[in-house]
């Protein structure tokens, strides 16, 4: 089972307008329960955080999910922990998130 959900991207931000918090990516490796995906969402909701993109897979060893999203590195570091304590997830590992690679003309 794979799926990928993305959202459109945002405008340039106005002149003089703060800058964009940074993109991160949110690897989690968890046991392969239909439930444990709302589950790994729900803290981003409490959050007011948006990912931008959800790739999962699972099979037989599990659930690899990863979630990319931007945030303030305080907001980022408090997903990570709050996925590593819910029920199912084995780990969470934050990075920063790469740019998308662009698609040749």
């Amino acid at each position: 089972m794979s799926s990928h959900m993305t959202s459109q991207p945002s405008q340039a931000p106005a002149p003089g307008a703060a800058p964009p918090p940074p993109a991160h990516r949110l690897r989690v490796e968890a046991e392969a329960d239909p439930n444990l995906l709302l589950r790994l969402l729900e803290p981003f909701v409490i959050h007011a955080v948006m990912p931008s993109a959800v790739t999962c897979a699972a099979d037989a060893r599990g659930l690899t999910a990863c979630l990319d999203f931007a945030a303030e590195p305080s907001v980022a570091e408090r997903l990570r922990m709050r996925l590593m304590v819910t029920v199912g997830v084995r780990a969470a590992e934050l990075a920063p998130a790469r740019a998308p690679a662009s698609k040749a003309a």
